[in-house]
């Protein structure tokens, strides 16, 4: 099945966008080519532009402190766990004390005079061939073992955010159990939520099938509409009922 998530807060909004690019930058990070870490290049210079759009480490940080205190609330609850509750306490404050001792993300990026230029040669599409910097090509075809040893040293800095953010969305998304629902005949699928302050809807499609969700809440109602896109990018609403998981996140 295909998971797409919804954000209901900016804050929640900007961690997933980070961790969207994080889990590409992990992967193009090791690709056995240089058009690979071309990609890889192009990745950690948009987590850079994500992070200076914002206090990216306050805002994780404050994430995590409210977390905190509402799992800790949850001690007086019957039925918890508290070795599991314990536990994920214990992860939460390990991302965060790391995160909080790490150095502002892309600093050592920053202070590097070439990686700071071919940064801004990014941001002009093709500006990055051997024409417009030839030392670049040169990097690109050198040993590429060595490149990505090189490449890897980038990333590691920027690990301590990668690691706190995604710890705080773990422990959202296991904060709820899915469950199956079905939409109307009109694609439409209405869920009250009577008030209650959620931070992700997550939703299960069928893959192979093209059938995506659109969605959108306010404090009182969760609305879905489901579209197909075809083979000629044309977005078309379904009049089927549509059979799907969904769970409604909340710490």
């Amino acid at each position: 099945m295909i998971l797409y998530e919804h954000p209901f807060n900016e804050r929640i909004r900007y961690m997933i966008r980070l961790e969207y690019l994080f889990q590409q930058l992990l992967t193009f990070s090791k690709s056995p080519s240089a058009e690979g870490l071309h990609v890889a290049f192009a990745i950690l210079f948009q987590i850079m532009d994500v992070c200076d759009r914002g206090d990216c480490r306050n805002w994780v940080l404050q994430e995590i402190e409210k977390q905190k205190a509402s799992l800790e609330s949850y001690r007086t609850f019957p039925d918890i766990d508290e070795q599991v509750l314990n536990a994920t306490i214990q992860k939460l404050n390990q991302v965060s004390q790391q995160l909080a001792s790490a150095r502002k993300p892309g600093s050592h990026i920053r202070e590097n005079e070439w990686l700071l230029s071919l940064k801004n040669r990014f941001l002009t599409p093709g500006s990055t061939s051997a024409m417009d910097i030839p030392s670049y090509t040169a990097w690109l075809n050198g040993n590429h073992q060595d490149c990505l040893h090189i490449f890897h040293q980038l990333i590691v800095p920027f690990m301590p955010l990668y690691n706190a953010v995604s710890q705080a969305l773990s422990v959202i998304r296991e904060a709820a159990i899915p469950h199956m629902e079905s939409s109307k005949t009109n694609g439409f699928f209405e869920k009250n939520i009577g008030g209650r302050i959620y931070q992700m809807a997550r939703i299960w499609l069928s893959a192979n099938q093209r059938i995506y969700p659109e969605i959108s809440a306010n404090k009182h109602v969760v609305m879905i509409r489901f579209f197909r896109i075809n083979d000629h990018f044309k977005q078309i609403l379904m009049t089927e009922p549509i059979g799907f998981k969904i769970a409604l996140c909340q710490i």
